[in-house]
């Protein structure tokens, strides 16, 4: 199944509408304070490519969040 990067435009970080696709790398610039992108399979919701936030994904973006780290699924930026 094809993956692509995600821009976290905002809302619930486990909701699929909260992401937008990017072409490329996302652009995350240090302090790691908040969440800025996530790297997932892709799926359609209204005809829009949304990532397919898995129970572990969402696991792994809670953790960044929390501990400000990121994974190789999981990219945050400054507040």
């Amino acid at each position: 199944m094809a993956t692509s990067w995600f821009k976290y435009t905002g809302g619930p970080v486990c909701n699929p509408l909260s992401y937008s696709e990017i072409s490329g790398n996302p652009n995350c610039p240090a302090p790691r304070q908040r969440l800025c992108a996530i790297f997932a399979e892709v799926q359609l919701i209204g005809d829009i490519v949304r990532p397919i936030i898995t129970s572990a994904l969402c696991a792994e973006i809670n953790v960044a969040i929390t501990t400000l780290t990121q994974s190789s699924n999981v990219r945050l930026k400054p507040n």
